[in-house]
């Protein structure tokens, strides 16, 4: 009879065809079935897995939530301490120097042969409450390290670096360069810097020292084979060099010396030295004597060569062009027949190998106000070589933000050397383990840094405090860019042992969007 009433009042039929009652009482159980077994799972799992807890060996902790950074220690006459510290550069380094008391150094090496301290164990994370109870020491460490140790190669940057220099154009005026106000940047990982120098383009530079130079292409030879692109000093005191290359006073830009110094330098531009100009040659071509200059069509072309006194030598038409307007008696250059050049023809009498090919067009700051000097390892193993190319064009070759201005980290601090850069850009979130080469003998032996995305290098003693960072592999990177950089703190195992009662803090700068605005006087 009472099914049959729930019967009724949940189907409004009195008939009852089956119990309806028995679908719900199913659900229920099988919930509670399910609900037993997710509570015998989740005690299974708290069993084999427990919260972790701090080791019973010297390590690193990482609180959580509160994400504080602590070096554990045991056996210490206190017995086992924490002591706080500022981040995991600072962790590992406090190991090494417990561990490696002779790495306290900070310029011992490894000696050859030697192996380097590996890296240390990965962090332990650990629950606050799980260290309470645990006496603390006085917070110890290197409170500006930076924070990423990119020991991955998908943390680290490509082997490609440049400074830039750019012009700010002021559109308002007759002539947007006028001002000569120059921005540099300096770029890591970007191997995309927009066209490159051409063959028959240069650029007219006036350094701080007043000393001009015209940067241009210069075919790759054996002695040289590490760039395209050099500077070389020209006197623009001397009228007759001046119009032999053609060059405009009014197409001298300013460069800035991080940029200079990286472009390497050739020969200045001058006429060359001829023994015996004047006199006469073996070469026995009528009408002509030491030190003029003749030409030759061949297969449609024209080479250019010059008298000397036992043959003649083939030279730059930029050779020839420097010969005639600085001390040649000649008006007019003669031509002759392939058939009447003198058997003798000589080479490298002449010194000319760095001149440009062709006398080349300077282009204007207004027109092209960014210019770099890239750098990037060519070749593998013992071939390995830094290449340098000059690139121009119209921005600053670095992803733009969004709104739309290039998205560069503002560089306020000097660098060693007292100059300073005003930008840098790194893809975010990687990082630079390099060693600083000037030729590729330093590729392994150069001095070690980290290099972080907001532009800072930190100095690296030796190749066994790298290792204890995790950073044994290090990629080589040029020095004249490098040291553009400003320092941060030396990462070694000395300077980590300081105790601080509180975290230092140094004088910031205000960026533009961040200035106090100033209240008006009442």
């Amino acid at each position: 009879m009472l099914r049959r009433m729930q019967s009724a009042l949940v189907r409004k039929d009195a008939v009852m065809l089956h119990d309806p009652m028995r679908t719900h009482t199913r659900a229920t159980v099988v919930g509670i079935c399910l609900g037993a077994i997710g509570l015998i799972g989740f005690l299974i799992v708290g069993l084999l897995s427990p919260s972790p807890k701090p080791p019973d060996k010297d390590g690193i902790i990482i609180a959580q939530p509160s994400g504080a950074v602590y070096v554990l220690l045991n056996g210490t006459p206190k017995g086992q301490v924490l002591i706080p510290t500022f981040n995991l550069t600072s962790a590992r380094l406090l190991l090494l120097s417990r561990s490696s008391p002779e790495a306290q150094g900070v310029g011992s090496q490894v000696e050859e042969g030697e192996t380097p301290v590996s890296a240390v164990p990965a962090p332990t994370f650990v629950a606050d409450e799980k260290l309470e109870g645990i006496a603390r020491e006085r917070m110890a460490g290197i409170p500006d390290a930076p924070q990423l140790l990119p020991e991955k190669d998908e943390q680290r940057i490509s082997d490609h670096w440049a400074v830039c220099d750019e012009y700010q154009l002021d559109r308002s005026l007759n002539d947007p360069s006028s001002q000569d106000k120059i921005e540099t940047t300096v770029l890591g990982g970007m191997p995309e810097l927009g066209p490159e120098l051409g063959d028959k383009a240069a650029l007219l530079v006036e350094a701080p020292t007043k000393k001009v130079y015209l940067v241009y292409r210069t075919p790759s030879s054996a002695n040289r084979p590490n760039t395209s692109t050099v500077r070389a000093e020209v006197d623009m005191t001397n009228d007759r060099v001046v119009d032999a290359l053609n060059l405009d006073r009014n197409n001298v830009r300013k460069i800035t010396v991080g940029l200079l110094n990286a472009i390497p330098e050739a020969a200045a531009l001058r006429s060359p030295e001829i023994p015996g100009r004047g006199g006469e040659s073996s070469a026995g071509i009528a009408g002509l004597k030491v030190g003029d200059v003749l030409e030759v069509e061949r297969a449609g072309e024209l080479v250019y060569y010059v008298v000397l006194r036992d043959g003649v030598q083939q030279i730059k038409k930029t050779t020839a062009d420097l010969i005639r307007f600085t001390q040649s008696r000649q008006t007019d250059i003669p031509r002759i027949a392939p058939d009447q050049l003198p058997g003798q023809v000589l080479r490298d009498a002449v010194e000319e190998k760095d001149f440009p090919e062709v006398v080349p067009e300077v282009l204007t700051p207004t027109n092209f106000p960014v210019v770099c000097l890239g750098w990037a390892v060519v070749g593998e193993g013992p071939n390995a070589q830094g290449q340098t190319k000059v690139h121009v064009g119209q921005t600053l070759p670095v992803p733009v933000n969004a709104t739309g201005e290039p998205g560069v980290v503002d560089i306020t601090s000097p660098n060693a050397d007292g100059g300073k850069i005003e930008h840098f850009y790194m893809p975010p979130g990687k990082a630079a383990v390099v060693r600083g080469s000037v030729s590729p003998a330093d590729f392994t032996t150069g001095p070690i840094y980290l290099i972080s995305d907001r532009g800072v290098k930190y100095g690296i003693p030796d190749a066994r405090t790298a290792g204890a960072l995790g950073l044994s592999k290090q990629s080589p990177a040029p020095d004249a860019i490098v040291r553009l950089l400003p320092n941060g703190a030396s990462l070694n195992a000395r300077d980590v042992l300081q105790t601080f009662d509180s975290v230092p803090v140094g004088d910031g700068v205000f960026t533009e969007q961040a200035k106090p605005q100033e209240q008006p006087v009442p």
